[in-house]
């Protein structure tokens, strides 16, 4: 048995990156430049988001704090906006999504009368990624502040892919020695193509809506500035050298230093943060999982995307779909000890209920969820699965109360469920799957994978 720590537990954890790896000689910035000995303090924001923060948080503090201009400090409480020392930096660089699902901060009214106080000084803020949706429940006062918000009524993204990137301003210092470039990301379609005037620096063309969309922009608030990139989905994106280039140089001209001539140089992979419980993928157990899945489907079915809960909690499949898993990370202790048994299984996300998002379903296309579990420390469980619209105005029973299999005292192993998905949420596009506590501590789930199945 162990405690529930959701996701709205929030854990103070703060490192200040002070790295000295030169990054190349300077040149005239927008806005007008500060002393020339003042570091750019920049405070990045993380810790409550469905992506790894965990890998990419410290990996964007290393990479910006290479530049010797550039001093930061890393804080995974995002209540810090509600403390009036985030006036002592120059950026603010959001990498968190306090999303309508999560809780509050602890005055949502403070924090972001704080964010206008720090933008009405002259300083400016970074949104980056998925935190285009942060403060959702306050969309219209966000809106005003960043420029663009995420809207869970248009399309998510496009499949995980290759795509290129073309400058629009290649004036604009942020854009200084970035060329147009190939990036492997999600190319964001999730935020209105009109509204508040923004000055767009840079675009990718949509497979799915057929429209380019702003990959990187600027929004003007009081003195201040807004740069927003909806790129960085992962450490695989922080690996190209005009992405971070980007990066680097709108913190520099948001806090009023130069930008550089030279292109930055990608840094080596930072240490994930550990705090809390933190379980790395293994690439080698993760390729056996999947090779072993796929060799157990019938015929002409498709595996499209798996997710190894508790290890992983953002994947999508090239075709679009995504499964996004919601809960507190667990390793059973002594599970991996098991020979018989799957390392994934013990692996497992916990919550009342733990939950899946699934999103970017084909209209048309036959589905099949499958879901495993494992009640290793015999706890007793027993749950059900609810597959339900993402509104609620619609519930599905996947499967009925089960005990789970039991390990200690009955030497069971981890077991799978299949559900066929009802063609009323296919043509939704999307749905949550809820893995209901019906006796035990919390209810857990092991793994979960989506199989396009033939008609």
């Amino acid at each position: 048995m162990f405690p529930l720590n959701p996701l709205r537990s929030f854990r103070l954890f703060t490192v200040i990156l002070q790295l000295g790896v030169v990054c190349g000689s300077l040149c005239a910035a927008e806005p007008a430049a500060s002393s020339a000995n003042k570091r750019v303090k920049v405070l990045v924001i993380t810790g409550i988001e469905y992506h790894n923060w965990r890998e990419t948080a410290p990996q964007i503090a290393k990479q910006l704090t290479s530049c010797p201009d550039i001093e930061v400090r890393l804080e995974t409480n995002f209540n810090v906006l509600c403390w009036d020392e985030i006036l002592d930096y120059d950026v603010l660089f959001f990498n968190f999504w306090n999303s309508k699902d999560d809780s509050p901060s602890l005055d949502d009214d403070l924090a972001l009368s704080n964010i206008e106080k720090f933008l009405d000084s002259g300083k400016g803020i970074v949104v980056y990624h998925l935190a285009i949706g942060v403060f959702e429940t306050h969309k219209e006062r966000v809106e005003k502040i960043i420029g663009r918000v995420y809207d869970r009524s248009l399309p998510g993204h496009d499949p995980l892919r290759e795509f290129q990137v073309k400058i629009v301003k290649r004036d604009h210092p942020i854009m200084k020695s970035v060329p147009d470039f190939k990036t492997l990301d999600e190319l964001y379609t999730c935020f209105a193509l009109e509204g508040r005037p923004i000055e767009v620096l840079a675009e990718a063309m949509s497979i799915n809506v057929n429209k380019p969309f702003p990959m990187a922009h600027l929004h003007k608030y009081g003195k201040g500035h807004v740069f927003t990139t909806v790129l960085g989905h992962d450490l695989q994106a922080l690996k190209s050298q005009e992405f971070v280039t980007i990066l680097r140089n709108a913190v520099l001209w948001l806090g009023h230093k130069q930008v550089p001539a030279a292109p930055a140089k990608v840094v080596s992979p930072a240490k994930p943060i550990i705090e809390g419980r933190y379980y790395p993928v293994v690439r080698e157990e993760l390729d056996a999982r999947v090779r072993q899945i796929e060799q157990g489907l019938k015929q002409r079915e498709k595996l499209l995307v798996y997710a190894d809960c508790g290890r992983e909690w953002d994947k999508t499949a090239r075709s679009g779909e995504t499964i996004s898993v919601e809960g507190d990370a667990y390793l059973f202790p002594g599970s991996r000890d098991v020979f018989e048994s799957e390392p994934a299984f013990g692996y497992v996300v916990s919550g009342n209920p733990a939950r899946l998002q699934i999103e970017g379903l084909r209209s048309g296309k036959k589905y099949k969820l499958f879901i495993s579990w494992w009640d290793f420390d015999n706890g007793r469980r027993t749950q059900s699965i609810r597959l339900q619209s993402k509104d609620g105005s619609r519930s599905f029973p996947a499967l009925e109360p089960t005990a789970l299999p039991a390990y200690y005292e009955k030497s069971e192993l981890g077991k799978t469920y299949s559900f066929e998905i009802p063609s009323e949420l296919v043509k939704a596009g999307s749905f949550d799957c809820l893995i209901e506590l019906v006796r035990g501590p919390n209810a857990v789930i092991s793994e979960a994978w989506l199989v396009e199945v033939p008609d």
